[in-house]
Formats: C-alpha cells, sequence, structure tokens
C-alpha cells in the first residue's frame, strides 16, 4: 500500500488515505482495514523516539506477517509478506531495494505511484516482486534440480546483497572485453560524429557493463549506476533470462533518473565538478547469452530530448555489433566457467563421522574398499561407495576435539576440493556416480583403519604428487586455497566488494559438482545465516556513523577509539547430519561446520562470508585478505 499522511478534513471520502494498493486478495483486504494502525505507528513512534519506524509484525489469521515502513516525505509505501517464507531482515533490505528501483525507474515515488498511467505498470511490477520473494524458484527454471535450488536458496542473500555477481577471467579475455566497450562508449564512427551530420550526437554514452550468464563480466560505470542498472535488471529477471536459455534478441529502453547524477551536490564550491542538466535513458541489448547494459545521457554534450524519444536505431545496430564482436570470446568465457580459478570448494558429504568412530580413535574413509590389496582390513560388501576415485589415501591422526560439534577423526583428509588443481568436472561427475544414488551411507559400512596402518598417501595435501604438477599449477593450487592447514575445509564463501559493487561467489558449474544429502542443506543455512549476520553488520555501520561528527574527518574520529572496532566478526557453528538417515540402531554420523561473517571498514568496506569445517582454526582476516588481493574490475 502507498499511503498519504495528509488528509483532508473537509471531505469524508472513504479510503482517501489509499493512493495505491496490490493485490485485491482476501488477505490484503484485512490488512487494508486495519490501515489506520500502521499510520498511527508510523507517526506516534517518529515523535515518541525521533527515529521513523522501520518495520513490525502482527498476527493475520494464527500466521505471522512482518510488514515493511518506507516513509518519504509524506507519504508511506508499506510491504506485507509472510514471516514463514521472509525473514524480517531480508523484507527491510527488499522494501529498501523496492524504493531505489522505483526512485530509479519514475523519478520518485510521487512520480511511480500518484499517476494514474502508472497503475498497470506497478500491478506488473509488484507481481514480480512478490513472485521473486514468495516462489523464487520459478523464476530460474534450469534443467539441473541442484542449480535449481542453489539458486532459489542464494537468492535469499544475493539478491540483497549492493552488488552484482562478478566473474574473474584472464587479462588476455579481459582486455578484448575493455577494449570493445570502449570502442563503443568512444562513439568514434561516422554515424555518430558530428562532422558526418553537421549537428550535435543525440545521446553521449556514459558507460557501459557486460554480463554473460548472468555474472558480470566487464564494466565501465560507475558503482551507483551499476547497482541501480543491475537491480532493475534483476527485479525484470533479465539475469536468469540471460543465464538459463539463449535470447534470439533482447532490446529494452526507456528512461531512468540516477540518483548518482540528480542529487544537487553538497558542496556549493564553483571548482567542483557540477552534473549536466540531461536526461538518461537506459539501453539493454541482449544476444545469445550475452547482454549489455548501456546509459546514454541526453543533454550537456548531446542534444537535449524533447518529449518521449524512442531507441535510436544508430546507437542500437553499435550495441549490436559490439556483441557480435564478441562472439569468439564465448568459448574461453565458457572454459573459464568450467574451471574458473576461484577457491576449491569441499563437500560437507566427505567430512561424515559417526560417533563410533570418533570415541574409537580411528579414521574412516569408504575410498579403501578399492585398496583392499594394499591394507589387511576388509571392507563390508555392502559399501559401495567411494569418494576419491583411485586415489591413494594416507590415513592422518583425529584432530583433537575443539568443541561438541563432533569433527574431530572426520574422514580422513576428508577434502574433495584438495584434489589437485587439474581435477577436472568429469573426474569429479565420476566420483559423484560412484558414491551412489541415495547420496547416504551406512555408518556400520564404514571401513575402519588403525592408526598403525597409516602408510598411504594423503591425496589432499599432495605431498609427493607436488612432484608430479606443472610448476604453474602448483602455485595456483597454493594460491587459491583459502583455509589453513594440509586440507581444503572450504564449503562455501560469499565476499562483497563495495566500493567496486561486486559480489564474489562460486559458480553454478563449481555447486553443482557437490552434491549429497547434507552440501544442499549447508547451502541453504549459509545464506540464511549469512542474512542475520548481515542485519547485525548493518546495525554496526549504523553506530559507526554516528561516532563521526558531521563534518568531521572519519579517520580522526577513530583514532579516540579501540583499533579493534572498526573490524566486527560474527560465526555461528551447527551441527549437521543426513535428513534421510534410516538405521535406528546406530546414531547417525555428524559434521560440524562455522559460518563466519568478518566486516571490514578500512581501507574500504568490504564483507565476507565463509562456512568451514570444524577441524582447523581459520582466520577471517587472512581469508580475505587472499581473496581480495589484487581483485579490481
Amino acid at each position: 500500500m502507498y499511503l498519504t499522511l495528509q488528509l483532508d478534513s473537509e471531505t469524508s471520502k472513504d479510503e482517501q488515505e489509499i493512493i495505491y494498493h496490490y493485490p485485491m486478495s482476501e488477505a490484503s483486504q484485512k490488512l487494508k482495514r486495519v490501515r489506520g494502525i500502521f499510520l498511527t505507528l508510523c507517526d506516534m513512534l517518529e515523535n515518541v523516539t525521533g527515529t521513523q519506524v522501520t518495520s513490525s509484525s502482527l498476527l493475520l489469521d494464527g500466521k505471522q506477517i512482518h510488514v515493511a515502513y518506507w516513509k518519504d516525505s509524506d507519504k508511506l509505501l508499506l510491504i506485507g509478506l509472510p514471516a514463514e517464507e521472509v525473514p524480517l531482515p531480508r523484507l527491510r533490505n527488499m522494501m529498501g531495494d523496492v524504493a531505489h528501483t522505483l526512485k530509479f525507474m519514475h523519478g520518485s515515488l510521487d512520480s511511480a505511484f500518484c499517476q494514474a498511467e502508472n497503475a498497470p505498470r506497478l500491478d506488473h511490477f509488484f507481481s514480480l516482486f512478490f513472485q521473486r520473494a514468495l516462489q523464487p524458484a520459478r523464476l530460474h527454471p534450469s534443467a539441473s534440480p541442484s542449480v535449481q535450488q542453489y539458486d532459489a536458496s542464494s537468492a535469499v542473500l544475493l539478491d540483497n546483497l549492493p552488488g552484482v555477481r562478478w566473474l574473474t577471467l584472464p587479462p588476455e579475455i579481459k582486455m578484448e572485453l575493455d577494449t570493445a566497450l570502449s570502442d563503443l562508449e568512444a562513439a568514434d564512427f561516422a554515424e555518430l560524429s558530428e562532422d558526418y551530420y553537421d549537428m550535435r550526437r543525440l545521446y553521449t554514452i556514459l558507460g557501459a557493463s557486460l554480463f554473460y550468464k548472468g555474472y558480470l563480466i566487464c564494466s565501465h560505470l560507475p558503482k551507483d549506476d551499476l547497482i541501480d542498472i543491475a537491480a532493475y535488471c534483476r527485479h525484470y529477471c533479465l539475469l536468469p533470462l540471460a543465464a538459463k536459455q539463449r535470447i534470439g534478441q533482447l532490446i529494452m529502453w526507456r528512461e531512468v533518473f540516477p540518483q548518482h547524477h540528480l542529487q544537487p551536490p553538497a558542496d556549493a564550491n564553483t571548482e567542483v565538478f557540477q552534473e549536466a542538466e540531461g536526461r538518461y535513458f537506459l539501453l539493454i541489448v541482449g544476444l545469445r547469452y550475452y547482454m549489455l547494459c548501456v546509459l546514454l545521457e541526453a543533454g550537456g554534450c548531446a542534444s537535449k530530448a524533447v518529449g518521449n524519444p524512442g531507441p535510436d536505431c544508430v546507437y542500437v545496430d553499435q550495441v549490436k555489433a559490439t556483441l557480435y564482436q564478441l562472439q569468439g570470446v564465448d568459448s574461453r568465457i565458457e572454459d573459464r566457467l568450467a574451471t574458473s580459478p576461484t577457491p576449491c570448494l569441499s563437500c560437507a558429504d566427505w567430512f561424515l563421522a559417526g560417533p563410533r568412530e570418533k570415541t574409537e580413535g580411528v579414521t574412516t574413509s569408504p575410498i579403501l574398499s578399492r585398496l583392499q590389496g594394499t591394507s589387511r582390513a576388509t571392507a563390508s560388501p555392502k559399501c559401495k561407495r567411494t569418494l576419491f576415485g583411485d586415489y591413494p589415501l594416507r590415513v592422518r591422526k583425529p584432530s583433537p576435539p575443539r568443541s561438541s560439534g563432533g569433527s574431530d577423526g572426520a574422514c580422513a583428509g576428508g577434502d574433495g576440493g584438495g584434489l589437485s588443481p587439474q581435477t577436472t568436472p568429469e573426474a569429479v561427475r565420476r566420483q559423484r556416480e560412484s558414491q551412489g544414488s541415495d547420496g547416504s551411507e551406512d555408518s556400520g559400512a564404514l571401513l575402519q583403519v588403525t592408526k598403525k596402518k597409516s602408510t598411504l598417501p594423503n591425496p589432499f595435501h599432495l605431498g609427493n604428487l607436488k612432484k608430479d604438477l606443472p610448476e604453474k599449477e602448483l602455485e595456483l593450487y597454493n594460491t587459491m586455497k583459502l583455509t589453513s592447514g594440509p586440507e581444503n575445509t572450504l564449503f562455501h564463501y560469499v565476499a562483497l566488494e563495495t566500493l567496486q559493487g561486486i559480489v564474489i561467489t562460486p559458480t553454478h558449474e563449481e555447486v553443482a559438482q557437490l552434491s549429497g544429502s547434507i552440501h544442499p542443506q549447508l547451502i541453504r543455512n549459509f545464506h540464511q545465516c549469512c542474512l542475520s549476520i548481515r542485519a547485525i553488520f548493518q546495525q554496526t555501520l549504523v553506530e559507526e556513523k554516528k561516532k563521526v561528527p558531521s563534518g568531521g574527518d572519519h579517520s580522526e574520529s577513530t583514532k579516540s577509539v579501540s583499533s579493534l572496532n572498526p573490524v566486527k566478526e560474527h560465526g555461528v557453528l551447527f551441527e549437521c547430519s543426513p535428513e534421510n538417515w534410516t538405521d535406528q540402531r546406530k546414531a547417525p554420523p555428524v559434521v560440524a561446520y562455522w559460518v563466519v561473517g568478518r566486516l571490514f571498514l578500512h581501507p574500504k568496506p568490504q564483507e565476507l562470508y565463509v562456512c568451514f569445517h570444524d577441524s582447523v582454526t581459520e582466520i577471517a582476516i587472512e581469508m580475505a585478505f587472499k581473496l581480495f588481493f589484487g581483485l579490481t574490475l
């Protein structure tokens, strides 16, 4: 609902405070009838506390409903969603995204809601909004259920981060992309030359961003413009469209109102650059798996736009020509997606350890069923699951107990991400096929090996295998391993670079290679937990801003407080067991893992969220340094 706080007492028109309402359902009608509560809370709490109300919760027919508020001058925007579907921190972030996206599309909330011709557009806008909030799987169609499940679970966190999912590329590919975008932005061709037509060009190209299968691969836009455009594309499901199926041809054109350009400068100094009073247009052209977003300006150096101009064919053709020019890069980007040089991941199922193995101090691994000739131990005939193919294994001593998480003695060397840098998707797929169809295993069927039999090399530490690795691949392995210790215990990660507006996460291909009974559950839990941790960080940022005196230097103000104050860290320890455990005689195996978030305020804002096994103490600062070092667009 979009309500006005200024009521005309002379007219007794029913529902005069309601400017917009969606949808016309039975549940929404009940909320509509108690709208006076929201108006009273908004007005009363601001007078009492001096701060604006952000959210409230109520029970409707026995179900809890979260309601988020967004006050804009004398108007109030309200969005209500069921608590069981959308957590309150996510709803607050979604409310902020809705307000900023509508301002980007219409200039202000009043322009969006108070014009009658916008009603059908707003209905479409909020229809997509509710689908993204309540049925994210429908907006991510995929032939692979695991990829679809990953998209739906990651949307809880990633759709609310002020950044775009980014794909790292080698320098030679990035140079080609940068060159192509620079040629387009220079507009140095005859059809757009002032000398050619003896007149001013229609638009000035301010910048462009290139997406491939939903990943940002090149951007020449300021961070604020990039985030606005990405939020618009995400809301209208353009990024999933390019990611899941080839686009025949997509052309979108609309006038936009980027607040970064339109808001008046805080400094009235004449020496500071002043934005030209122009109009801004967004041109989006999609072709196959590519999508190129171009921000154009009319006015200033270019001609002034009159009325409601449509897309100019010359600019559309030039953007399409740029995409055609990049056709040859497709195969190399696909190779990068399949073998991305991002940190290797491990599957949580590889770390499962039953209670018997922990108490007896032995290490178990089903791989040894393949090694009957090298060990006197005998494997149960029921054991058909092997985790690591034909790689040999050196049994290590169990880790010392650090908590009740059951991490000690967890699956010898239990890490698949550290197999070796030359591990191919086909090899990982063979591993998964050898795990059995149900992804679960009988703890009684695990092969037990005592510590006296530790004569086999450890494939995760690489050990003797390091001699056989090419120097380049060995350097890559050592560089991209985030966790400490001989094994790779990293399950998942999300890194937010707020200065550039990019998010670094594992690719869909990497996540699809890791399956089992525990890992999908871990991924869902990770994103929901990070959402709660980030809500704590956002409150920390508010408190940090209060410490900075108006007009003062932030660096000076922090000298008086503790040096640890600018860095915040929050972690949660989880214990996880297979959901489909059927053996009633034995307790299910347990894997313990940490979800840790760390906030960096200096030298630039950064956020890191990692999930790793509870076997080695990890230092988030070290992991962040490895991940962020040398990271530039």
